[in-house]
Order: C-alpha cells, then structure tokens, then sequence
C-alpha cells in the first residue's frame, strides 16, 4: 500500500512538471530563451510536447496504479 502511495506522489509531479513547461511554453517564451541562450533561433515546440507527454505519462500512471488498487476494495465489499 505504501508503495502506491509513492507512485500516486510521483504522478502528481509529472502532472504538475508537465503543466510547467505547457504554461511556459504559452506565457515564458522570452524567459526560456533567457535563461537557455542556446535556444535562441530554435523552436519551442519540443518544450510544449514535453509538457504534453509529462502530463500524459502521469496522468496514465495515476490511472493504471489507482484502478489497480481499486479492485481489492471491491472484493472487501462482496464479501
């Protein structure tokens, strides 16, 4: 159980991470090449499809370990 605990933990973190780089995708362009002068001149697209994915990755995660944990609680209420 505590396991899970730790990987619900690290979902929200992706999910938050993910919205991070989507939001300064939109908002923090000129921040982004500021603080990362080699970018300049180069897309910024990556940096949106990375948030895309952090949030996908966290979100399925999420999914897949509370709908695992689920069907025990379940088994409980039958009996």
């Amino acid at each position: 159980m505590e396991k899970v605990k730790y990987v619900v933990m690290a979902t929200y973190i992706l999910r938050v991470l993910g919205a991070i780089l989507v939001i300064a995708y939109f908002l923090g362009g000129t921040v982004l090449y500021n603080l990362f002068p080699a970018l300049e001149g180069a897309s910024l697209n990556p940096v949106f499809y990375a948030g895309i994915a952090f949030y996908a990755f966290g979100a399925i995660i999420y999914y897949l370990a509370r709908n695992r944990k689920q069907p025990s609680s379940r088994d409980h209420e039958d009996e």
